[in-house]
């Protein structure tokens, strides 16, 4: 007797609250649907982004009921779904997101309430690099230069263009790492014809950076002398590093800020968990918030970026995740032995998988 086919449907429910992106587009279904895969989704998946459904219908996927959606074997979302949404899944459905769930117990629990296996695809590791991170890190490096020109801008600021201005010296950018965030700001700020400085983790990172960085960027390894020396001349600062979590020491302290130009601005691109690597940033801000004002310094910490862009982030994000998604797929219902997609997974069977979920699940107390 043959072995029963699985089922190779995947599910596209909706976004939660006012999120307008989606991973769902008629470019990816048609990516799937050449892979073997049945694709249902939610009528009006697209409307943030001005997809109609009959551009799904054309591309050949079905419009279902929510209920009909989450039900599939399979179900894939651009954001994670909230905690209440979570328990509409059931123990041997899969689920792949952005989760970020490292920052967020209640979803650590339901995770291991519904006994799901989840893949959370900022976690997508491959040939020592985040693939699936690019397009929203360099959404992010983009914005964090736009919001520090527009706080060097305020009346605290040291009003400074962020741009280069016949008779006036060029402004001074200092970008703390350069990954896909770091080198987006980087060119972004070089290309307004400010002088940069790029901070690398070690010599490695240095040596694979100068091959695309930007002409006239100067690139150095950071290190605690390095850094002051820049922070005594920088009008922008941008924290480009994806270690800020609970236990990570401070990079710039409220002692630092003492040398820095009155003024100045310092914008956390990265973000994360607990004070992280740039305390003086404190907690997060909603766009639009006015920068938080330290020891002189003007702080702009904002973890949304991407969002505020959903058509270009939409775009960006579908058109570089597609052969990973289906390579995700394939995991997911066929058993393919990935090792990318493998170290993207965080939960199975009622039990958090990933390193860093488990760091943080300890962290809050919680048993792993």
């Amino acid at each position: 007797m043959k072995p029963h086919p699985p089922d190779m449907t995947i599910g596209f429910p909706r976004e939660s609250g006012a999120e307008r992106r989606t991973i769902c587009t008629p470019a990816l279904a048609c990516a799937l649907i050449q892979a073997g895969f049945d694709i249902v989704a939610e009528p009006g998946i697209g409307e943030g982004t001005f997809i109609d459904d009959d551009a799904y219908l054309a591309a050949k996927v079905r419009l279902a009921s929510p209920e009909e959606v989450w039900a599939a074997p399979l179900v894939l979302r651009y954001k994670s779904p909230d905690p209440a949404d979570l328990s509409r899944l059931s123990a041997g459905q899969h689920i792949g997101a952005l989760f970020h769930a490292e920052g967020d117990a209640d979803l650590m629990a339901a995770l291991q309430a519904t006994g799901v296996t989840a893949w959370s695809y900022e976690f997508f590791a491959e040939n020592d690099r985040f693939p699936l991170g690019r397009p929203g890190g360099q959404i992010a490096g983009i914005q964090a230069v736009l919001a520090g020109a527009h706080a060097l801008q305020h009346p605290a600021g040291r009003g400074v263009l962020l741009a280069r201005v016949d008779g006036a010296a060029p402004a001074n950018v200092v970008v703390i790492g350069s990954g896909n965030v770091g080198a987006a700001a980087a060119r972004t700020a070089a290309a307004l014809g400010t002088q940069v400085v790029v901070l690398c983790a070690s010599q490695a990172s240095q040596n694979a950076y100068e091959q695309i960085a930007p002409a006239g960027v100067r690139v150095m390894v950071n290190s605690r002398a390095r850094l002051l020396e820049c922070l005594k001349d920088a009008d922008l600062v941008i924290g480009a590093i994806l270690i800020s979590t609970f236990d990570t020491p401070p990079m710039i302290t409220d002692a630092d800020l003492e040398m820095m130009r009155t003024g100045a601005v310092i914008v956390d691109a990265t973000c994360g968990y607990g004070p992280g690597y740039l305390p003086t940033c404190g907690p997060l801000q909603q766009p639009g918030d006015a920068p938080r004002l330290v020891g002189g310094i003007l702080h702009v910490k904002v973890d949304v970026w991407p969002a505020l862009v959903p058509l270009t982030a939409t775009d960006a994000y579908t058109a570089n995740a597609a052969p990973y998604l289906v390579r995700l797929a394939r995991t997911a219902r066929l058993g393919d032995d990935d090792p990318a997609v493998q170290s993207a997974l965080i939960a199975h069977d009622g039990t958090l998988t990933h390193p860093v979920l488990i760091q943080h699940a300890q962290f809050y107390g919680m048993q792993p």
